[in-house]
C-alpha cells in the first residue's frame, strides 16, 4: 500500500511540475497547428521581405486594407496601445501589416498609412497571387464584395491576429478585440 501511495504522490508531482513549466495565454495557443507562415512580400520601401527577416523578434501577422472602415484602424490602433505598454521590449516585437488589397494598397499608400499608428510597424504588398498564396495559407476569409461605395468595392476579411515566437514557428491566435494590456502581457511572455 505504502508504495502504491508513494507512486501516485510522485505521478502527481510530475504532472505538476509538467503544467507548471506551460505559459498560459490571453490568446489561443495554436503552436500544436501546423501552419506554413512562409512569404516573400514587398515592404512600403520595395524591399522583399520573408518571415526569416524578423527571426529573434516576436511577430505580430495583420491582414486588412487601407480603405477598411472599422476593424482595421482600430486593431492598428490596439497594436499602437500595445506597443506602449512594452515599454523597452517593444523593440522585440515586429508588427507587420499584410494588404489583402494590394491594387490600392500600393507601396506609396502603405507608407503614408502604416507608420500613422506606429514607426515601427511594417506594411507589405505583393501581387494578389502572392497574397492569397499567404492568406491561403494562414486560413485568412478574405472576399471582394462590391458595396457600391465611390471606392467600388470592400473586403471582407478576418480580424484575427497572429504571433510568431522569435524562433519563427506560429505560437497564438489573437481574436478580434482581444484588449492591449492582455496582448502585451502574451507578448512579453514570449520575448
Amino acid at each position: 500500500m505504502k508504495k502504491i501511495v508513494l507512486l501516485f504522490l510522485i505521478l502527481i508531482c510530475l504532472v505538476s511540475c509538467q503544467n507548471s513549466n506551460q505559459q498560459t495565454f490571453v490568446g489561443t495557443d495554436i503552436s500544436s497547428v501546423r501552419m506554413d507562415t512562409a512569404f516573400s512580400l514587398k515592404d512600403f520601401n520595395g524591399r522583399i521581405r520573408t518571415l526569416e527577416d524578423f527571426k529573434g523578434k516576436v511577430v505580430v501577422l495583420f491582414f486588412g486594407f487601407t480603405h477598411c472602415p472599422d476593424i482595421c484602424p482600430t486593431t492598428l490602433t490596439d497594436l499602437k496601445k500595445t506597443m506602449v505598454l512594452l515599454k523597452d521590449k517593444a523593440s522585440a516585437v515586429q508588427v507587420i501589416f499584410i494588404t489583402l488589397d494590394p491594387m490600392r494598397d500600393t507601396e506609396d499608400v502603405l507608407k503614408k498609412f502604416i507608420p500613422t499608428f506606429n514607426s515601427s510597424f511594417l506594411g507589405l504588398t505583393g501581387t494578389e497571387s502572392d497574397i492569397d498564396k499567404v492568406a491561403n495559407q494562414l486560413k485568412i476569409f478574405n472576399k471582394k464584395v462590391n458595396d457600391g461605395s465611390k471606392a467600388g468595392y470592400t473586403i471582407d476579411h478576418s480580424a484575427g491576429l497572429y504571433v510568431i515566437d522569435k524562433k519563427g514557428s506560429i505560437k497564438l491566435h489573437i481574436s478580434n478585440g482581444q484588449k492591449p494590456e492582455d496582448l502585451a502581457s502574451d507578448l512579453a511572455k514570449l520575448i
